[in-house]
C-alpha cells in the first residue's frame, strides 16, 4: 500500500475548525489523534508517531497488517479537520 496523502474531513466540528495556529493546538491534536489510533487498533500500532504540521498529518509507526494500518487511518481521518493525512505506517 503507498503511502499517499489523503484529503479528508469528517463532521462539521473539525472541518470548521482546520488546522491548529498555535504549537499546543498542533500538540493537542497529535495527542487526540494518538489516542484514537491506539483506541481504533486496540493499541497494535507500535511506536506509534503523530505529526502535525501546517501542510497536514504524518501517522508513522508499525503493525502487524494492512487492515490494522486501515483502522489507524481511518481513526485519524476523523480528527484532522480536513488537513491532509498520509499514512506511513510500516506493515511488517
Amino acid at each position: 500500500m503507498e503511502d499517499l496523502p489523503t484529503g479528508v474531513g469528517f463532521g462539521p466540528q473539525t472541518v470548521e475548525e482546520g488546522p491548529p495556529e498555535t504549537l499546543e493546538e498542533a500538540e493537542q491534536l497529535a495527542a487526540s489523534i494518538e489516542k484514537a489510533v491506539q483506541q481504533e487498533t486496540g493499541r497494535q500500532v507500535r511506536n506509534l508517531s503523530v505529526e502535525v504540521h501546517p501542510d497536514g498529518v504524518l501517522l508513522k509507526g508499525r503493525c502487524d497488517t494492512y487492515y490494522c494500518k486501515q483502522l489507524a487511518q481511518h481513526a485519524a481521518m476523523g480528527m484532522t479537520g480536513g488537513d491532509q493525512l498520509t499514512n506511513s505506517i510500516e506493515v511488517s
